[in-house]
């Protein structure tokens, strides 16, 4: 996890990433990410079922993007600047370790199109097309 913190700007609580797995700068990343029941956002998100929200499986998905540059993160910041054709087809529980894939998908004007992939145990959870840039 050491390579997290000196790679990205983000830091607990909104660090989603938990583990680098494959890395191919510029193509394609895998990351996990573990749900434990100490997340924060669990606590009120929902009570009696406790869910990971779908806006932060794409906020994992855009922080594994950020391994995609060559170069560090770390004191500077990237942005979420849009998402299409999101996909939700099974939600995410404390004890799921998600596997986090992101491929490079284009670039233009400064802005970085990906693709991405939230699963667990094989089952496809979350799909989305993010739009990322620097400010």
């Amino acid at each position: 996890m050491s390579e997290i913190p000196a790679h990205l700007p983000h830091r607990y609580p909104f660090l989603l990433v938990d583990r680098i797995l494959e890395r191919e700068p510029g193509v394609r990343v895998v990351a996990e990410k573990l749900v434990t029941n100490g997340e924060p956002y669990l606590q009120g998100h929902f009570q009696d079922r406790p869910l990971v929200p779908g806006a932060l499986l794409l906020e994992m998905l855009a922080q594994a993007g950020g391994f995609l540059e060559a170069e560090s993160l770390h004191g500077s910041a990237i942005f979420l600047a849009g998402v299409q054709d999101a996909r939700f087809r099974a939600p995410a529980f404390p004890g799921d370790r998600l596997r986090l894939e992101v491929k490079a998908a284009g670039a233009f004007g400064g802005i970085m199109k990906l693709s991405g992939t939230v699963s667990c145990e094989g089952r496809e959870l979350c799909t989305a097309s993010l739009l990322v840039k620097r400010p």
